[in-house]
């Protein structure tokens, strides 16, 4: 009964259309991190429940595991040209010199860019997996967050020759930011069982408790500080079901091949809070509670390969066979990812390296990962640091585990 229910979970995987508007796909784990986020066929830990339930079925292992990541995407600087805005503002507009003026208009246009957002992910956990038989049970308690950042840019009040002006001058612009955040708790009973010698499937079966925020804020009159401290005001919780499903096909020893997909009946949140509404007719800018409404979770899917070509060496790739938009749209990401793990002294010291890129935007820049790893007889620490070296993206993940 068992093996049918996994069946039809798993060609419900691979029945399923390339859907988008999903969180993009995090990096959850150290290990993953550093082989550039490229596990969904090489993991070989607890953290498989993320990346491939299958996987908990390849390892004999017990696997306790408390992992953190966090990432930061910001490309807008918003922090920094806010607290410019911000200065500016904090001087009579009387007193300011054309410069001035048309240095807050370019300040104000930069963020009036489809690509202007900021986003982060955090996630952490306790992950405790063990050998049953010839399948593999886990039992899990991870949390993952999801936060965006935007501008909506007020096009009307934008006149630098008059900026005292009423009607259309920049000392009134309403310009405002708005943030989505969704934070989930995911308790998770994980089984993955073989379906012959070449075959391994795998589900979660999770309850996700959900916190979501909407909160939009003046950038004349607010500020970054008091605006993130706001946002958390505006909680709304909830909780829904919902399944994963992987597969691992392994056509020799050294060879994996993996299909995920998470978020599989696309669970939805409701959420409430602020709004900046932009006029169609004249570009002005206000604030006004948002109607009833709610964040869906489409599914994720995402492929993977890794190959042994020594016992110590592992190479690995993904890549997101969905293209995930944010929550607010405006930003799409589908991932390709590779990375290289060499472990020496029978895993006492573990390197690993990698890269990856956004497909799905033609100005995201590549991201490189580097990673370690070191035992002590049964104790383990991992981390792991990403960095695009263009000041817009960064990761960083650690994880403790006992492996016995």
């Amino acid at each position: 009964m068992k093996n049918y229910c996994l069946v039809l979970a798993v060609i419900a995987l691979l029945l399923a259309p390339s859907l988008g508007n999903a969180a993009q796909f995090s990096v959850v784990g150290p290990r993953a991190l550093g082989m550039g986020g490229a596990s969904v066929a090489a993991v070989n830990d607890s953290t498989a429940v993320y990346w491939n339930p299958a996987a908990l079925a390849n390892f004999r292992k017990v696997d306790i595991r408390i992992p953190a990541s966090v990432a930061m995407r910001d490309y807008m600087g918003l922090s920094n040209n806010w607290d410019t805005i911000q200065s500016i503002y904090d001087t009579p507009p009387a007193s300011w010199t054309p410069e001035t003026a048309d240095q807050l208009k370019q300040l104000l246009l930069e963020f009036n860019r489809p690509d202007a957002v900021t986003n982060v992910d955090v996630s952490g956990g306790l992950l405790v997996s063990f050998p049953v038989s010839s399948s593999g049970l886990a039992f899990s308690a991870l949390g993952i967050g999801y936060g965006e950042i935007f501008p909506t840019v007020d096009t009307l009040h934008m006149n630098t020759s008059n900026p005292t002006a009423i009607s259309d001058g920049i000392a009134y612009n309403n310009s405002a930011v708005t943030a989505v955040g969704l934070v989930l708790s995911e308790p998770a009973i994980s089984f993955a069982t073989s379906l012959g010698s070449h075959f391994l499937v795998g589900v979660n079966a999770k309850m996700i408790y959900a916190s979501s925020f909407l909160y939009s804020d003046s950038i004349r009159t607010g500020d970054y500080d008091n605006f993130i401290d706001n946002m958390t005001n505006t909680e709304t919780k909830s909780h829904k079901g919902s399944v994963d499903a992987g597969i691992l096909f392994k056509p020799v020893d050294s060879l994996d091949v993996g299909v995920v997909g998470r978020y599989l009946n696309s669970p939805s949140f409701p959420i409430a809070g602020t709004v900046a509404v932009q006029s169609d007719t004249t570009g002005d800018v206000s604030l006004a509670p948002s109607a009833a409404r709610e964040i869906e979770l489409k599914p994720q899917y995402r492929a993977g390969i890794a190959w042994r070509p020594l016992d110590n060496l592992t190479l690995s790739a993904d890549y997101d066979l969905s293209k995930n938009k944010s929550f607010t749209e405006t930003t799409e990401d589908q991932t390709v990812a590779g990375g290289v793990e060499l472990t020496m002294f029978s895993e006492i010291l573990s390197l690993r390296a990698g890269a990856y890129k956004n497909t799905a935007n033609d100005l995201s820049n590549i991201v490189y990962t580097a990673g370690l790893g070191l035992r002590i007889f049964a104790f383990r620490l991992d981390l792991a640091g990403a960095y695009d070296f263009k000041e817009q993206e960064a990761q960083a993940s650690a994880s403790l585990a006992l492996r016995f």
